[in-house]
């Protein structure tokens, strides 16, 4: 059996059905509404530059051009720019079908995440102009692979898919909110698989992303998650469980700042163990804590 990859796993109109997309948009308008009062603390430099004016507090020194400017007034602006890219990664294991309770209702997991991705980036949009690079990447480990779709008979693997960038045009928030817990991995039938929770295995290949795309001088590393690692990868099989996504936190997130986002915290110190003390759970109103955790990291 052939195997190809493909982006129409990831954007399953049954899973867009089944899940209510009609909810996953009205809990990204709620974060919209919260989001946009508070992404301006996330600007890396708020400094006031004093330019010349025709209307504003007198500048006496330039009352001397009167005859010949109006511009004799001083007035400050705010320089608004961002240094920081933000890089969501969204685990698209099956697990993340299961449902939360959120201000609007019961929404799945997978949709609250893409909710928070998509209202985060129609608010840098709307609010800052698109002043922080964004980038929203679904993390899969796929049960199905072969030499004819890699290349290589290196067995298990993880897989990025990038489904939204600041950095395109159409700036397209909707599309994101379809996306669904299937490999972007496609048989010649049309069949599709599921996936297992790849976590911070994916960090090589978006280390490797970083430096050949990110022309920021820092990046933040935003997870969104339910927990645990769990999926098998290389020839041998190896288990890459939660120890290893700890080590691989360490070791490849060490410097760079990052947070996780929860869904359904269950042993918050386990949790925590595994992902750094950044750890924020969605059954909180974690708003005002998420951006609090921003700001800080771009002081």
């Amino acid at each position: 059996m052939s195997l190809v990859f493909s982006k129409e796993p990831l954007y399953d109109e049954r899973h867009a059905r089944q899940n209510s997309l009609y909810r996953t948009t009205n809990l990204r308008d709620y974060y919209f509404t919260k989001f946009k009062r508070h992404i301006s603390l996330l600007v890396e430099q708020k400094k006031n530059r004093r330019v010349s004016s025709n209307k504003g507090l007198l500048n006496s020194r330039a009352l001397h051009k009167y005859q010949f400017s109006d511009n004799i007034f001083t007035k400050n602006i705010r320089n608004i720019s961002s240094d920081t890219t933000i890089l969501f990664l969204i685990d698209g294991s099956g697990s993340m079908t299961s449902s939360e309770d959120t201000p609007i209702g019961n929404v799945s997991r997978i949709g609250i995440c893409t909710a928070v991705a998509s209202a985060f980036a129609k608010a840098n949009l709307v609010v800052l102009k698109n002043k922080i690079p964004i980038e929203v990447f679904v993390k899969s480990a796929p049960p199905s692979h072969d030499s004819d779709l890699t290349g290589t008979n290196n067995g298990g693997m993880t897989i990025l898919s990038r489904v939204f960038s600041s950095h395109d045009s159409k700036n397209d928030f909707d599309t994101m909110l379809k996306v669904g817990c299937n490999s972007p991995i496609m048989s010649e039938e049309g069949c599709y698989d599921g996936s297992y929770t790849s976590e911070f295995a994916v960090l090589p290949a978006l280390q490797q992303w970083i430096k050949k795309n990110v022309r920021t001088k820092k990046c933040i590393v935003f997870n969104l998650t339910d927990g645990e690692a769990y999926c098998t990868l290389g020839k041998d099989g190896h288990m890459f469980r939660s120890e290893d996504n700890k080590a691989m936190r360490i070791k490849y997130l060490r410097g760079m700042p990052n947070l996780t986002l929860m869904m359904g915290c269950g042993d918050i110190s386990r949790m925590k163990d595994i992902y750094g003390d950044n750890m924020i759970c969605t059954d909180t109103d974690f708003t005002g804590e998420l951006f609090k955790a921003f700001a800080g990291f771009l002081d």
